[in-house]
């Protein structure tokens, strides 16, 4: 099915610009590392971007050949001056990117082994019918680890209270792996899955942190949504941070979205609400998990998504709110374990989807019949959980056995949050082979490539299904710019010769 696309009020030339914000996942971040390999990865190394744009490339400082040229620039939005925004020249299509990173890790530092150990104990101690099929090894797996580390705490002290140490190994050995243990805890667990012990769930010790964080970047993403220099905004989330993101975009679909107080009632805008909502969810739980998409019907329904934010990117008056985030692209996302990690178990995720407290992709019906717009309102609004109904939503991760190889922290979306999510498998390879390829999704130095339904080889590459994801192209659009001539070197006519 051909979606017309609906008639857009084109943008200023000289407004051809978007902004991709990159949120980063869990642990001890440095402030810029993440976007700087996330740009190098997306725009550097993608010569195609600059195709026959003279001066848009410079030659690559850490190797052979050329890349495309960036710049840093200080940026007041992000609140801190250790962060910057990455800017691009023009592009083949004429427009500019900005890349903007929203950096929290400094507002989770501090986590406590207590809170990190309140956080595993309300993992581990449920009902094996609670623990979700995917999740169980990594169930397993966490059960296993918090053994050993009790075992070597606890054994050198029954080795001295019994004097054991003639039968077992001498009590130093076993105090040598206790200190192991924890600088293990200290160095690794808690930086790390300290940050998913403070956000995943929502403690009377951990609401100020899990607030800050939100604040932040509904900070930035207010502040890019409604500059007008900007026309789209996609936001790309790691790990821990596809967690983060989601959260952000629901507030901030809450505040921007049409309703009583942002009365948006185009007949167009109508119009697509309508045409993404007959795609929309079962209300109940039961009907939600029947509903299935194959290629074709996914594409159709990525479309009308595209179609809307087109509408709602540009508001028919300065007072009226618009919606700028076309696409949201996550990698390696614990959101595949969610009814695990985020709430109890299946039935409180369900619960929770029924509350609108979870958005789904398609969103789930106001109705019996198909529906997004609240029935009995004149003019009709969505509800505040349709966030992606005006938001693509593509899932990359990196299928391996869920003990060692691959990424076991990621996996596909649809069962979970709908079948309106485009979810991509690819398989990594880098230094230690396909150990753990949780940190490389956008690594140039990794290789990788997409791996089909089939389970066969794609013929992209890993990077090739990122840049096709975040889109810088905007290959949805059905009237794309102009690409503008190459310019050219000016030369100085020679002067008379002596």
């Amino acid at each position: 099915m051909n979606v017309s696309p609906a008639p857009i009020r084109p943008a200023a030339k000289d407004n051809a610009r978007q902004a991709v914000v990159i949120v980063h996942g869990m642990g001890e971040q440095r402030p810029m590392d993440t976007i700087r390999s996330f740009v190098s990865a997306v725009w550097s190394s993608d010569l195609s971007r600059t195709e026959g744009k003279f001066g848009a490339r410079k030659p690559d400082p850490d190797g052979d050949g050329l890349i495309n040229k960036s710049w840093v620039h200080p940026d007041r939005r992000a609140r801190s001056y250790e962060l910057r925004r990455i800017t691009t020249p023009d592009d083949v299509d004429g427009r500019r990117t900005e890349f903007y990173e929203l950096y929290w890790s400094d507002i989770t530092q501090g986590t406590t082994v207590q809170r990190l150990v309140a956080w595993v104990k309300g993992l581990l101690l449920r009902k094996w019918s609670d623990v979700p099929v995917d999740a169980r090894r990594l169930y397993i797996a966490a059960w296993a680890v918090t053994a050993l580390i009790a075992t070597l705490l606890i054994v050198p002290n029954l080795i001295e209270w019994f004097g054991l140490g003639k039968v077992l190994f001498p009590g130093w050995v076993w105090s040598i792996a206790a200190v192991a243990v924890g600088w293990l805890v200290s160095q690794f667990l808690v930086p790390y899955f300290g940050d998913v012990a403070i956000y995943v769930r929502a403690e009377p010790d951990t609401i100020v942190k899990r607030t800050e964080v939100r604040e932040r970047g509904l900070a930035l993403l207010r502040g890019l949504n409604d500059d007008p220099a900007y026309d789209r905004i996609v936001v790309v989330a790691h790990s821990l941070g596809t967690i983060v993101a989601y959260d952000i975009l629901q507030l901030l679909w809450a505040e921007r979205a049409p309703s009583g107080r942002n009365r948006r009632s185009e007949p167009e805008l109508l119009k697509a609400f309508r045409a993404v909502g007959k795609k929309a969810l079962p209300i109940d739980s039961a009907g939600r998990a029947k509903v299935t998409m194959d290629a074709a019907e996914l594409a159709e329904f990525r479309g009308l998504q595209w179609q809307l934010y087109r509408q709602l990117s540009t508001a028919p008056s300065d007072k009226l709110d618009s919606w700028k985030v076309s696409d949201f692209v996550t990698f390696g996302s614990p959101l595949t374990h969610a009814e695990f990690l985020v709430t109890h178990n299946a039935a409180d995720f369900a619960k929770a989807v029924d509350e609108r407290l979870l958005s789904t992709c398609p969103p789930v019906s106001e109705g019996k019949n198909p529906n997004i717009l609240y029935p009995s309102r004149s003019p009709r609004y969505p509800h505040h959980a349709a966030v992606f109904s005006a938001t693509r939503w593509t899932n990359i991760h990196d299928k391996g056995n869920g003990w060692l190889t691959g990424d076991p922290i990621s996996g596909p979306l649809v069962e979970n949050f709908g079948p309106g999510i485009l979810n991509i498998q690819v398989s990594l390879t880098w230094a230690l082979g396909r150990i753990f390829t949780h940190t490389n999704y956008w690594s140039t130095a990794a290789e990788g490539w997409e791996v089909l339904p089939s389970g066969e080889r794609g013929p992209r590459s890993h990077l090739d299904v990122l840049r096709d994801a975040v889109d810088l192209g905007r290959k949805a659009d059905p009237d794309p710019p102009a690409p503008k001539p190459a310019a050219r070197r000016r030369i100085k006519p020679a002067g008379p010769a002596v």
